[in-house]
């Protein structure tokens, strides 16, 4: 199965709903954060693995392009050290990931990491 959005899968901007997803915990909505904040699922992960939160997020995230956290914490991100955006739960685990290097997470093409249920999610766009 291919890992790439299709090309015309729709661009997103702003707040973000997820939904149809297969992990009920990610289906909501995300508002978009400041691209040199990071998030609480991101940083319990790193203090559980002994990294340092705001190192891992430098050398992870580009800086530049939002993330969208969710109210009970899940987020997207943009990952530059493998080109892909992900959606992780509030636990700060991978659940879908997308390859695209649009400023804005795609609608479509998200494919579950083992472990995550299916379906794989939707992104629409809210005003």
């Amino acid at each position: 199965m291919s890992m790439n959005a299709s090309p015309s899968a729709k661009r997103l901007v702003g707040r973000i709903e997820v939904k149809n997803s297969g992990e009920p915990t990610v289906n909501a909505v995300y508002e978009e954060r400041n691209p040199t904040s990071v998030p609480e699922g991101f940083s319990r992960t790193c203090k559980s693995m002994r990294w340092p939160p705001d190192e891992m997020w430098e050398r992870l995230s580009d800086g530049r392009k939002p993330w969208f956290e969710a109210s009970n914490e899940s987020y997207i991100y943009w990952n530059r050290g493998d080109g892909k955006w992900w959606i992780d739960g509030p636990s700060g685990a991978g659940l879908y990931i997308v390859s695209s290097p649009e400023s804005s997470p795609p609608s479509e093409g998200w494919v579950a990491l083992s472990g995550a249920r299916q379906p794989v999610p939707v992104l629409e766009v809210l005003a």
